[in-house]
C-alpha cells in the first residue's frame, strides 16, 4: 500500500461545550485513515480492537476499499467519554475503567511487524498516533527502516506533550521520525510558553517538518528555515471538530511524502479537515469520483488562498 495509518481504536460518547451529546462516535485513528483516502486510494490501516469492531467500523472500511488490518484481540473495543470545554480543549475517560484500559493497552499493542505486513515497494508514508508508553515507540528505528525513502509521521500523544517529565523522551523519539505533529495548545504546554514566536523557534530547532494544528483557526507546516500557515477552510459549515487533527495530519503526510510545496501540503491538510468537520464521523465515501472532484476544488482554492508565512496564525 502507498500509505499506512496505525493507531488507537475506540468508541466515544461526546459531550460538547453547549451541553449537547453524541454517543458511539468513531474515535482514534480511524480519522487518520479518512485523511489518507481523501486524496489517495492505496491505503491500509493497522490496529487492534474487540470483536465488536466490525459492527461499528466494518462497512466504512469496505465501502472505502481500505485494506483493514485490525486484529481482534480484546474482549471489546475501548470506549471513552470525551468532554469539550469552551476553549476547544477536551478531556477523556475510559468508560470501562482504568483496569480495562491498562489491559487493552497491554494486549492490544501495535508492533512494527504488523505495519511491515502492509509495506511494499510502493509505500510512501506511514502515519502513527502513539503515546510514549506504547511498545511501538521503542520500534521507531525499525519503522523508519521499512521506508528508507519514505516519510514516517508521528502524531504525538497530547497527554505526553502536556507532561513536563516527558519532554526529553519526546525529543529523543522525534529524532527517529521524519516529521511530527501537535496542536498549538499542546505546543504551548510542551514549551511552557504562550509566545507564538518562541513556540515557532522551538519547533524549528528539531530540524524536522512539524505540522502544527490550530483548531478552527487553521494549521501550518513548520520547516527548519520557513513556516507556512493557512486559515481553516469553509468553517461556516463545520459541525464536528472531533478527528480533524488526525485527519489533517495524515493528509499532510501525503504532501510531505510526494514532495509538494509547503503551501500545497498545508492546503491538502486543511481541505481534508474541512470535510471531516462537516458531519459526525468521517465522510461516508471517498472514491475515485470524490477524489477527482477534490483535485479540481484544490486548484481553485489554491489560487485564492492567503497564506501566512513566518508566524503562527
Amino acid at each position: 500500500m502507498e500509505y499506512i495509518a496505525a493507531g488507537y481504536n475506540m468508541l466515544t460518547d461526546i459531550t460538547y461545550a453547549d451541553g449537547s451529546k453524541r454517543f458511539n462516535s468513531p474515535g482514534g485513528s480511524w480519522y487518520a485513515v479518512s485523511g489518507l483516502c481523501f486524496w489517495r486510494k492505496s491505503v491500509a490501516y493497522v490496529g487492534t480492537a474487540g470483536p465488536d469492531f466490525a459492527m461499528w467500523y466494518g462497512d466504512w472500511f469496505r465501502s472505502n476499499r481500505i485494506d483493514c488490518r485490525v486484529r481482534s484481540c480484546l474482549p471489546e473495543t475501548l470506549r471513552y467519554s470525551l468532554e469539550y470545554g469552551p476553549d476547544g480543549i477536551w478531556e477523556e475517560e475510559c468508560l470501562q475503567g482504568a483496569g480495562y484500559e491498562a489491559l487493552a493497552r497491554d494486549k492490544g499493542r501495535i508492533t512494527a511487524s504488523m505495519i511491515a505486513d502492509c509495506v511494499d515497494e510502493t509505500t510512501k508514508g506511514i502515519y502513527l498516533e502513539a503515546s510514549l508508553s506504547a511498545r511501538i515507540c521503542g520500534e521507531f528505528p525499525a519503522l523508519k527502516a521499512l521506508i528508507p525513502e519514505g516519510v514516517f509521521m508521528w502524531e504525538i500523544n497530547g497527554d505526553d506533550l502536556r507532561d513536563k517529565s516527558c519532554r526529553k523522551a519526546i525529543e529523543a523519539q522525534i529524532e527517529h521520525a521524519d516529521a511530527f505533529s501537535m496542536n498549538l495548545n499542546e505546543a504551548s504546554s510542551f514549551f511552557e510558553t504562550d509566545d507564538p514566536k518562541m513556540i515557532l523557534r522551538g519547533l524549528q530547532v528539531y530540524g524536522k517538518p512539524c505540522f502544527l494544528r490550530e483548531g478552527a483557526k487553521g494549521a501550518g507546516l513548520i520547516l527548519p528555515d520557513e513556516a507556512v500557515f493557512l486559515p481553516a477552510i469553509d468553517t461556516e459549515h463545520g459541525i464536528e471538530p472531533t478527528g480533524c487533527g488526525n485527519c489533517s495530519t495524515a493528509a499532510c503526510l501525503i504532501g510531505l511524502a510526494e514532495g509538494a510545496s509547503p503551501e500545497k501540503t498545508v492546503l491538502m491538510a486543511n481541505m481534508a479537515a474541512s470535510y471531516c468537520a462537516k458531519q459526525p464521523g468521517p465522510w461516508p465515501l471517498a472514491n475515485d469520483e470524490f477524489r477527482r472532484a477534490r483535485e479540481d476544488e484544490f486548484g481553485e482554492i489554491l489560487a485564492s488562498s492567503q497564506f501566512t508565512k513566518g508566524r503562527i496564525l
